[in-house]
């Protein structure tokens, strides 16, 4: 029996995935395989290398300590509150926050979008803080160095098709797979020419039936199901929508598969009011989503108010109840 892990796309809300992981292994469920993309890559990756409850407290702890303006897109709110904060004793530091120059996920250098703008790049900010971060924080320089075999999906770029990653530079792969399209650059990669795996023609899910996976656990981040108004920048709009139409290629997965594969679909969270650009409620998202799927792996139904089921799932496909102590 080879059991599956598998983590997609969701900006902040990967944090969900920290939950579900924290509350798969307290039950002792483990994974003998792991596909992730985007976002999902960089929880994969983190717990392929240390599958354990200390290393799931680790990756807890990374996610925690990510500060509101190490990620936000530039706000006058978050550039007041950097100024406050840092400009009494730390006057430069202050200033380069203020202006997101230190931004490690939406570094705001003028002269990359203004190239943007002319057609020069092909998108608005660089990799380079982002993999400085990755590279200090991954516990592998390499993917064949996890304890558990993971795959890292990508999208080759003029294709679409999907790209899976098993061996090579950690730092590189992951890279590759959250170069979301217009915001990242993309990387190279054995040869190809590699962005965000979330717009792969294959999803993890898919790729893990086709790879021999006999039983699957799917870690949905989900999306900002009850905003109380729409997004109110570009960033966090293109973030969105690209959420929304990640969920609907997973579910569609979720139904061409369900005869494929024993599958458990654990329940996102809902509602969520936060953003995918908003890391201040990551506290909060990873002690809900630990509740969530405690309550689903006791009743093998969502909790009320906390959770509900992934629209594959509600779509005629239930869930197999889930083994525990493997």
């Amino acid at each position: 029996m080879t059991t599956a892990f598998i983590l997609w796309g969701g900006g902040s809300l990967g944090a969900v995935q920290v939950g579900m992981l924290r509350a798969l292994t307290a039950e002792g469920i483990v994974a003998d395989m792991v596909v992730g993309a985007s976002v999902g890559a960089l929880n994969g990756a983190y717990y392929a290398a240390r599958p354990d409850a200390a290393g799931v407290e680790d990756l807890a702890g990374l996610w925690l300590s990510v500060s509101g303006h190490d990620v936000y897109p530039l706000s006058a709110a978050e550039t007041l509150r950097s100024l406050a904060l840092d400009l009494p004793f730390h006057p430069l530091r202050g200033a380069l926050r203020a202006l997101g120059a230190l931004n490690y996920t939406f570094p705001l250098n003028p002269l990359t979008i203004t190239e943007a703008l002319f057609g020069h790049r092909n998108y608005l900010f660089d990799n380079h803080s982002l993999g400085r971060f990755l590279e200090r924080i991954l516990p592998v320089e390499r993917l064949e160095e996890t304890r558990v075999p993971l795959s890292v999906l990508t999208a080759e770029v003029r294709s679409g098709h999907a790209v899976v990653l098993t061996r090579g530079p950690a730092l590189r792969a992951l890279l590759a797979s959250t170069a979301i399209p217009g915001l990242y650059p993309t990387v190279t990669a054995e040869g190809r020419v590699l962005m965000d795996g979330g717009v792969a023609d294959k999803t993890t899910l898919d790729h893990a039936v086709d790879a021999g996976a006999d039983e699957v656990y799917l870690l949905a981040p989900g999306f900002s199901c009850h905003l109380p108004a729409p997004p109110s920048t570009a960033i966090a709009m293109a973030l969105h929508g690209y959420n929304l139409l990640s969920e609907q290629r997973i579910s569609a997965s979720i139904r061409y598969n369900a005869s494929r594969t024993r599958m458990h679909v654990l329940p996102p969270l809902c509602p969520v009011e936060v953003l995918p650009v908003d890391f201040a409620q990551t506290a909060d998202i990873i002690e809900r989503a630990t509740r969530a799927t405690r309550h689903w792996l006791r009743r093998h139904e969502p909790h009320p108010g906390l959770a509900r089921p992934l629209e594959g799932d509600a779509a005629g496909h239930p869930a197999h109840p889930p083994r525990s102590g493997r």
